[in-house]
């Protein structure tokens, strides 16, 4: 796939966490003098269209925002909310705390996935990474039935549904999750490493 072929899904950008391991909202943490935010909206520019998830609208943020339709703290709130607002079959789902990930990468995913799937999502090192995966729209009204259950778990959802897993463990360092302010003082020091 060469940079001028964008993938034929919507990018949702994920921001509704609390953020109350990391102490302050990650979208807003600088590597290497960029937002986070903005790290992860130019790395989603191999899509046809890309939006912003989260619980409200920060006023730091300028791209088109859709706010979370149910009042729960989950990332499956984020998924359900982008599902419901797409207009996309296949949508690319991500959290915005993966300082290291590059668009080869979600172009591998989207390439080498089966698209008669429900859901293509990587697994590193026997880990799923449900936030860095594409999920299709037809899927939206099991994660309500989900949802109504009180199961918030993504790792329930792709159990239920027929989720291909695409292998990446050749790209463990670009899954590293800004989880704590420990795992963010980490990257700088590497980046100054460097």
């Amino acid at each position: 796939m060469n940079h001028h072929t964008k993938i034929p899904a919507t990018a949702f950008i994920l921001i509704g966490g609390e953020s109350k391991r990391f102490g302050s909202p990650k979208w807003a943490a600088t590597i290497d003098g960029q937002r986070m935010i903005d790290r992860t909206w130019e790395l989603c520019d191999i899509f046809e269209n890309r939006f912003v998830v989260g619980k409200e609208k920060p006023n730091a943020i300028s791209y088109p925002f859709i706010e979370d339709e149910l009042d729960i703290q989950s990332p499956i709130n984020g998924i359900y909310s982008a599902l419901n607002h797409s207009k996309s079959d296949w949508n690319f789902i991500i959290s915005c705390d993966l300082p290291l990930m590059k668009n080869e990468i979600i172009q591998s995913i989207w390439i080498t996935g089966n698209h008669k799937t429900d859901a293509l999502v990587p697994m590193v090192k026997n880990y799923l990474q449900p936030t860095c995966g594409f999920y299709h729209k037809r899927i939206l009204k099991l994660i309500l039935q989900q949802i109504k259950t009180d199961d918030l778990s993504l790792h329930g959802l792709l159990n239920s549904i027929n989720t291909e897993t695409v292998n990446l463990d050749l790209n463990e360092k670009e899954f590293t999750n800004m989880n704590t302010a420990a795992d963010y003082d980490g990257l700088l020091r590497k980046e100054k490493t460097q």
